[in-house]
C-alpha cells in the first residue's frame, strides 16, 4: 500500500527563477513547491504524494482555490507546473501535525491523517457486483521510481539483465484460478466480479478463451494486465474495441513473476496480447533521471489510432528474472490529467 502521507526530511532548498514567495523543495526523490523560508535542508515534514486526497481541515484550507474537489469534499494533490517549476506532492511543517509528534522518520501517516487515495470512477461496463475473493499473489501495483528514496531498487537492477515495457493507461484486470479452490476469478485492482454478460473483464475472457487457456496450462498460472479501450480513461489508445493486454504473468503456486521470456510465451499460449516491450538489455545503468526521461513519449508510436499529441502514462522497469520491478510515470502525462 502507498505512503500517501509520510514522516520525511526535507534533502535540500533550490530557489525558483523569477519566484519571490516560493521555492523547490526535494523530498523523497520529488520535488515541490513551497513557502520561501518554510524549510532548511534536514528539516523534518509531512509529506503527501501526488493522488492523494485530504480531508477538508482548515491546515488545508489554502489548497481550496487549485485543489478542492466539491462532489468528493476533499482537497486532490496532482502534478502542476509553477513559474515553469514542476511541483509534485505537499511538503507541509510538523508543527501543523501534533499527532505525528515523536513518530520516527519514515512513518507512515496516511491512515493517522485521514487521507485516500484518489480513484478515477469505474466505467460502467467494468463496475458490477462482486464476490468474495482472498488474494493469493501480490496485486499489480507498482512503486513509483521517485518513491525509491535511497535507490535500494535502482542499485539492485544495476549491471542486470532487464526489461522495459509500455504502460498503459486502463484499469487493471486479474484473471486467476484460486489455487485454494479451484474457482476461476475475473479480478478488478480490489475485487473479483461475478459473471455476467455485459461485464467487460467477462466479454474478455470469453474472447481470449482464457479460463481454458490458464486451465490448459495446469491451473497454476494467473494473467494480470490492462484493460483499454472505449469508455475507459478516455481510450488513450484509440482502439475500436475494448482489449486486454497482460503485463504479468505469476506462478500461482509459489507467488512469483515469471521471466519474460516465459511470460511471452505464456500469453501467447492463451492467446491474449503482451503489453509492447520497449527494450531489454543485459545491464540495467539508468539512473532515476534517465528513466523519468524514458518515459515520456506518445501512444501513437504503438498505437496507430492513438491520437497524435497523447502522451504515453510511463514505463515499466524489472529486472528479466520478474524479481524486480517499479515504474516511472511520464510527467508530461500528469501535468495533462487536470
Amino acid at each position: 500500500m502507498r505512503k500517501l502521507a509520510s514522516l520525511q526530511i526535507v534533502k535540500h532548498v533550490r530557489p525558483i527563477a523569477g519566484a519571490d514567495v516560493i521555492e523547490a523543495v526535494g523530498v523523497l526523490g520529488w520535488e515541490c513547491v513551497a513557502k520561501k523560508g518554510e524549510f532548511r535542508e534536514g528539516d523534518p515534514c509531512v509529506y503527501f504524494e501526488i493522488d492523494s486526497l485530504l480531508p477538508e481541515e482548515p491546515r488545508y484550507e489554502f489548497l481550496r482555490a487549485s485543489s478542492f474537489k466539491p462532489d468528493l469534499g476533499k482537497f486532490k494533490l496532482r502534478t502542476v507546473r509553477l513559474r515553469k517549476h514542476l511541483s509534485q506532492g505537499l511538503a507541509l511543517p510538523m508543527g501543523l501535525f501534533p499527532e505525528a509528534a515523536g513518530l520516527p522518520v519514515g512513518s507512515d501517516l496516511t491512515e493517522l491523517l485521514g487521507v485516500e487515495q484518489y480513484e478515477p470512477p469505474i466505467p460502467a461496463q467494468i463496475a458490477g457486483d462482486t464476490r468474495t475473493f482472498r488474494w493469493s499473489i501480490p496485486k499489480t501495483e507498482e512503486i513509483r521510481v521517485q518513491q525509491d528514496d535511497e535507490h535500494h531498487f535502482l542499485a539492485a537492477l544495476a549491471g542486470k539483465p532487464y526489461y522495459i515495457s509500455l504502460k498503459l493507461d486502463g484499469t487493471s484486470c486479474t484473471f486467476i484460478i484460486d489455487p485454494k479452490d479451484g474457482e476461476f476469478h475475473a479480478c478488478g485492482r480490489n475485487y473479483s466480479y461475478k459473471q455476467t454478460p455485459d461485464h467487460t473483464f467477462w466479454k474478455v475472457n470469453d474472447r481470449y478463451r482464457i479460463k481454458a487457456g490458464l486451465e490448459s496450462l495446469g491451473g497454476e498460472i494467473a494473467l494480470q494486465g490492462e484493460i483499454v479501450g472505449p469508455g475507459i480513461q478516455g481510450n488513450k489508445l484509440g482502439l475500436k474495441e475494448v482489449d486486454f493486454y497482460a503485463f504479468t504473468v505469476v506462478n500461482t503456486a509459489t507467488r512469483t513473476r515469471l521471466p519474460l521470456d516465459e511470460a511471452l510465451g505464456i500469453a501467447a499460449a492463451v492467446g491474449v496480447p503482451f503489453v509492447p516491450v520497449l527494450e531489454r538489455g543485459e545491464a540495467f545503468s539508468y539512473s532515476m533521471t534517465d528513466l523519468l526521461d524514458r518515459a515520456r513519449g506518445r501512444y501513437r508510436d504503438h498505437f496507430p489510432a492513438a491520437k497524435e499529441a497523447q502522451e504515453r502514462e510511463g514505463i515499466v522497469v524489472r529486472s528479466l528474472c520478474g524479481s524486480i520491478s517499479f515504474k516511472a510515470i511520464s510527467n508530461e502525462f500528469l501535468l495533462a490529467e487536470r
